[in-house]
């Protein structure tokens, strides 16, 4: 493995446009504590899946939102959402956390496209606790009697005797400011980019949805953290050209938001077969100096499907070789697939 540097702090200042016949997949989690960050948590989501043609023409094909609060062990206590009944009554009083992903694939045929902008978001509760606990480091630093940090060996960030693991050991802080993090809207190259944070889910028709993109966003409540991704799709010859980026940021009490873990990462697979011919990722922001030297690994999925990829992540880059963070960024390529069957 190579040798840590420095922290990463070069946030994004531009993300790129949309591409004619590519389609985008945006999706916004905002976590708030309803009183303190390992109490009970307030989770809302929205997503949008969007296609634009040949011409530039930008059609907004199915959208969702979601609103749910968790206990302080990750129980589904409220859920508001546009979902079936048979999947808000599985979800309401189970965990997101162990065996969540496993218990939506597990539900009734029909119930749920697994391949949604619904599904998406669902598959990121079960690191809502995670995200939560960077929350808390930022925000209340180490405290007598308490777990300081994840488990040592859980990622490269926090591999025994690293950075993160000796400031534990040493009772202190483990995280400072993280840098500054631009205006999400600010990034955009046309403010359809990324759907509004204000949109509703019947507003199906891209006259619509162009109408609300031009609202700005609804700022992010203070004392908080918001996971951003974007998954584009587009067709180079034979291959798709698969680009995306990801955002995890704390909003402080005085209104400042950092970014705490960010990423953009470009990849190539065959169609059909969605085999992985080329992988890169760039860190933007991360906390500790390790955290980027689980970038340098990705290559080990290089010649990986991805259907698979869920399992390859899993198999391929776990404990300090991979990044937990990292982690969701690749697994979430299994989403490429179901967008590419949109492209015109």
């Amino acid at each position: 493995m190579q040798k840590a540097s420095s922290t990463v702090r070069d946030v994004a200042r531009r993300l790129p446009a949309r591409r004619p016949s590519s389609v985008r997949r945006t999706t916004d989690i905002q976590v708030v504590p309803e009183s303190a960050w390992d109490g009970d948590l307030e989770v809302r989501g929205s997503a949008r899946d969007a296609r634009v043609d040949g011409r530039g023409t930008l059609t907004a094909s199915e959208t969702t939102r979601l609103h749910l609060t968790l206990d302080n062990r990750s129980v589904v206590t409220g859920l508001a959402a546009g979902l079936p009944g048979a999947v808000a009554d599985a979800l309401v009083g189970s965990a997101a956390a162990g065996g969540f992903r496993a218990r939506l694939r597990a539900l009734p045929e029909g119930s749920l496209d697994p391949d949604s902008p619904a599904a998406a978001l669902l598959d990121d509760l079960p690191t809502v606790r995670l995200i939560a606990g960077y929350g808390r480091l930022i925000e209340m630093g180490p405290q007598p009697g308490r777990p300081a940090a994840p488990l040592p060996g859980i990622c490269t960030g926090w591999a025994p005797g690293g950075t993160a693991d000796r400031r534990a050991q040493a009772g202190e802080r483990l995280l400072g400011q993280a840098p500054a993090a631009p205006p999400f809207r600010s990034l955009l190259d046309h403010p359809d980019d990324f759907h509004p944070a204000d949109f509703h889910p019947a507003d199906s028709h891209a006259a619509d949805f162009h109408a609300a993109d031009l609202r700005p966003e609804t700022p992010p409540e203070r004392s908080s953290m918001r996971r951003r991704r974007i998954l584009e799709v587009a067709r180079h010859g034979g291959d798709l050209d698969i680009y995306q980026y990801f955002r995890d940021s704390h909003l402080d009490a005085a209104g400042r938001e950092g970014s705490l873990h960010e990423y953009e990462l470009h990849a190539v697979a065959t169609q059909g077969s969605l085999t992985l011919s080329a992988l890169s990722v760039r860190p933007r922001a991360l906390p500790f100096p390790e955290c980027p030297l689980a970038a340098a690994e990705v290559g080990v999925l290089l010649g990986t499907s991805l259907y698979d990829i869920e399992d390859s992540v899993r198999a391929r880059l776990s404990g300090t070789r991979g990044c937990t963070h990292l982690s969701d960024v690749l697994r979430f390529l299994r989403f490429a697939g179901p967008l590419a069957d949109r492209l015109m």
